[in-house]
């Protein structure tokens, strides 16, 4: 799904390394489906106290539903799911908040901060009268000021 070259690999400072972890500056999406942007908080290794957030790019809905079942949902910052240009109003790429993730069947039904249901990968054949089980709930983010508008803050 995710591709890159070698002259965009970046040589990242070792405090930041993880072993058998590479860095790239630049990637491409091979396939137009849809992908996702999960921000996980972690607590740093040295620092008990200190946490920080990963945002992982997930380009599959089967690795984002096995990455969640396997995941204390209280880590959870945010996820978005980045829809194609043709499954897009604007006909270009577009971001899209999801609150909460079910389970219908082995597929994923994604509710939006407004309450309405999606599925990522729209599913040609009808599920039928599958259950859906929550297996996501993603807490609403607080507002971050912007400072002033119109100057520096």
């Amino acid at each position: 799904m995710f591709v890159s070259h070698p002259q965009y690999e970046l040589p990242y400072p070792l405090l930041f390394e993880e072993p058998d972890t590479r860095y790239w500056r630049v990637m491409a999406l091979n396939l137009h489906t849809p992908w996702f942007l999960l921000s996980v908080e972690h607590v740093a290794p040295d620092e008990p106290d200190m946490t920080f957030v990963r945002t992982l790019c997930i380009g599959w809905e089967y690795d984002l539903v096995e990455t969640l079942r396997n995941l204390d949902s209280s880590r959870v910052k945010g996820l978005v799911c980045m829809l194609p240009a043709w499954q897009s109003d604007t006909g270009q790429w577009s971001a899209r908040e999801i609150r909460e993730v079910w389970l219908r069947g082995d597929h994923a039904v994604l509710v939006d901060p407004n309450g309405e249901k999606f599925e990522a990968n729209p599913i040609l054949e009808p599920v039928g009268q599958a259950k859906l089980e929550l297996l996501l709930r993603v807490a609403a983010a607080r507002p971050r000021g912007r400072g002033r508008s119109g100057g520096a803050s």
